[in-house]
């Protein structure tokens, strides 16, 4: 009797050291994908462009926008080193980016109020060609057309990184921009594809079951 209690013992035991080293393993990449989205939160600006309505017009409105705001990025963000110097363009820009989108949807014979703000904002995971850029938290340029009640566009600021007219504008720039300012086991990831994806989402989904929060956001996700 108390042989038999005593394998029981160590056959719990035995799973219960099973389960904790397997977690171990799990969460070793899971700290891994933690650091390089802290480390990209820290070197990019995000873009997010909030349609006016879910009306076809709104919508095309709205790709219209991003795509005069992506010239206006290119131009005048190209020359800047770092994040924060990014941010004090953009921030003295602020104005001129409102008057750039109001000045498209004019043109449209679509007037409407525009805001831009610079705020720390939550983006979804989004893949840009050969770059994967994991869900978190960014400092972002949020530019709402009207009542702002449309669908989301989602694309990087800085460096210029959006999809424009079907195909991805600067892929090669944004890698060579991320290459130098990175470290190497961050870039590895953020180019490692499919493998990054699932770590990245498995690290998101961990976030919101321990908060107990569920996806935000993810009725208006569209975009790149």
């Amino acid at each position: 009797m108390g042989n038999s209690r005593t394998r029981k013992r160590a056959r719990r035991l035995l799973w219960a050291c099973t389960a904790v080293l397997a977690l171990c393993c799990c969460m070793v990449p899971l700290v891994r994908a933690a650091r390089s989205t802290k480390e990209l939160s820290d070197a990019i600006i995000r873009l997010h462009i909030v349609a006016a309505s879910d009306s076809r017009a709104d919508q095309a409105d709205k790709l219209l926008v991003r795509d005069g705001i992506a010239e206006l990025a290119r131009l005048e963000l190209s020359a800047c080193q770092t994040r924060q110097e990014a941010e004090q363009v953009i921030l003295s820009r602020l104005d001129e980016i409102e008057h750039k989108a109001a000045e498209i949807l004019a043109q449209q014979g679509r007037p409407a109020d525009v805001t831009a703000r610079l705020a720390q904002e939550h983006f979804p995971l989004r893949q840009y060609g050969r770059l994967t850029v994991p869900a978190g938290t960014y400092t972002a340029l949020i530019v709402t057309i009207g009542e702002g009640e449309g669908h989301n566009w989602w694309c990087v600021m800085y460096p210029p990184l959006c999809y424009s007219g079907g195909s991805l504008q600067n892929e090669q720039e944004a890698i060579d921009f991320l290459g130098a300012r990175l470290s190497p086991q961050t870039m590895e990831r953020v180019l490692q594809g499919e493998e990054t994806v699932y770590r990245f989402r498995l690290l998101e989904g961990l976030k919101s079951f321990l908060s107990g929060e569920g996806e935000q956001g993810e009725g208006q996700a569209q975009g790149s």
